[in-house]
């Protein structure tokens, strides 16, 4: 069994690992294996043992002592992690996770270096004691076979899609009555587009307008929905160039910019989801309703 798919890069790891139900303490013994592992089973699956190349789905926890280190307190993980087995390992957590099946539940000792040296391929970290065993608490979801994991690889990407979507869909709801309450509380009357982009023609232009593949050249100034100034072009001096249509900048310009002819001037009232969505970028929280002053200065067609 072994590190392939769980190459569990120590960083990987943090970001993938489950909760599982067991508790820090349980009944019984544990048992030694000849390479020193020790192992007890906290609770017995009814399913068969897996084969070489199969896949286990774990939800897990470690600790050392009372200090729980896997996980992060509050990172609120909860999809199983996949490990692949495979024959030819001699390591311990590998070992351990070869002897469980669908259902089991069990807790298993190693040492720090076996952890982080053997397994993670790292140095033991500051803060964790090196003669001190890690107690691993695991919960077996489910066996699968290569064919098997490749399909529930599939559900896992539709199912995040499918949330991602519903998120950027009700965080749209709730920007776009924020930016409706602004344009009101400022008397301002913006067109909108059907993406929900709003937007105030400020001067019209009388020069060609853009098509996607034609090199833009736009003087901006971004702000926050309270006033505060994240960037400028015209601070710089020197107006942003980029390729309309190629998503190499946010949603909300690659539509804005579109609107207008060159030497025309526009207000875009841009929601979250068009602009930077859920991340945190610099001065700009995430979710964060962004104010863009906009000039098309010039415009290079493709060709």
């Amino acid at each position: 069994m072994k590190r392939t798919f769980l190459s569990i890069a120590y960083a990987s790891l943090v970001f993938l690992l489950g909760l599982s139900a067991c508790n820090q303490t349980g009944e019984g013994e544990y048992s030694e294996t000849p390479s020193g592992l020790k192992i007890k089973y906290i609770a017995e699956g009814e399913g068969a043992e897996p084969d070489s190349g199969y896949f286990l789905l774990l939800h897990m926890k470690y600790y050392q002592e009372d200090s729980l280190l896997f996980p992060p307190e509050g990172a609120g993980m909860d999809e199983a992690i996949p490990v692949r087995l495979e024959s030819d390992s001699i390591n311990q957590v590998y070992e351990a996770f070869g002897m469980l099946k669908k259902g089991d539940s069990a807790h298993f000792q190693v040492t720090p270096e076996e952890l982080f040296v053997n397994t993670f391929r790292t140095t033991v970290p500051p803060g964790v004691e090196a003669e001190t065993p890690i107690t691993f608490h695991i919960g077996v979801e489910d066996v699968l076979s290569p064919q098997d994991f490749q399909v529930y690889q599939m559900e896992q990407t539709r199912k995040r899609q499918e949330d991602m979507l519903a998120q950027q869909a009700e965080q749209m709801q709730q920007d776009s009555v924020t930016i409706n309450e602004y344009l009101a509380e400022n008397k301002i009357e913006a067109e909108s587009t059907d993406s929900g982009l709003r937007y105030t023609i400020v001067e019209k232009g009388s020069g060609v307008q853009p098509s996607a593949g034609d090199s833009v050249f736009v003087h901006y100034r971004g702000k926050l929905l309270d006033g505060t100034q994240f960037d400028a072009s015209y601070d710089r001096g020197e107006p942003f160039g980029f390729v309309l249509g190629q998503r190499n900048v946010i949603a909300g310009w690659d539509e804005g910019i579109a609107l207008l002819n060159k030497g025309g001037k526009a207000t875009l009232y841009v929601p979250s989801p068009l602009a930077y969505g859920p991340q945190n970028i610099g001065p700009i929280a995430a979710n964060s309703i962004l104010i863009f002053d906009v000039e098309l200065v010039d415009v290079k067609t493709a060709g």
